[in-house]
């Protein structure tokens, strides 16, 4: 069943993070690796103006987390980064020399994906299928969902950042075009030896 997400699926959709980008095993200590997963899953539905997930017997096994442009703009704003780059601060098993290699990598990627293309475009935000669902369809379901829900609303193009070690030959498979390559030292953090892309449907 795919319905509107909640609240109360939060840890739901962060653990889903966790075992599809394996933060627990790529970043240590623990207290960093927690922040990361709120920074990437918390930060993309306090980003995002569309959200569904797949429930199956009362687990979410999915999620997509989407920005529609024609939509209301999210309220994320700039204290959830304010906040995140203190709790990072504040890790004490962490050198000061560590945090700030991490915070000149997560410019370094806004800089390079940037030079592609810029945020605000309808764009699909955070989107994950637990593995032992893959290939029944409920991503594809929840693509299509937001592709018309976009195109409804006069949207004319959808993009998606991924890496070719990961989802990229998901995205072609349904009609996503490739638009540029960028250096990301975020991306090396959880997918070592990949490249950090860019995809862009045309809707029509």
């Amino acid at each position: 069943m795919i319905r509107d997400y909640r609240d109360s699926d939060y840890e739901y959709c962060e653990a889903l993070v966790n075992d599809a980008w394996k933060f627990d095993r790529n970043f240590k200590p623990q207290e960093l690796s927690d922040a990361a997963k709120c920074m990437y899953t918390k930060g993309s539905v306090t980003g995002s103006n569309y959200r569904k997930v797949v429930e199956i017997n009362g687990e979410v096994v999915g999620f997509l987390l989407g920005l529609n442009e024609m939509s209301t703009k999210p309220q994320r704003g700039v204290y959830f980064g304010l906040s995140m780059m203190w709790r990072i601060l504040r890790i004490k098993e962490m050198s000061f020399g560590d945090k700030k290699q991490l915070f000149r990598a997560i410019n370094t990627h806004e800089v390079n994906r940037s030079r592609i293309v810029d945020r605000g475009k309808s764009e699909i935000v955070l989107f994950v299928v637990a593995q032992k669902h893959q290939g029944a369809g409920h991503g594809k379901k929840l693509l299509s969902e937001f592709i018309t829900q976009c195109e409804d609303s006069g949207v004319r193009s959808i993009i998606v950042e991924t890496n070719k070690l990961g989802a990229s030959s998901f995205y072609e498979s349904v009609g996503f075009k490739h638009i540029g390559d960028f250096d990301s030292p975020l991306h090396e953090y959880a997918t070592k030896g990949g490249q950090a892309c860019m995809y862009e449907y045309m809707c029509e």
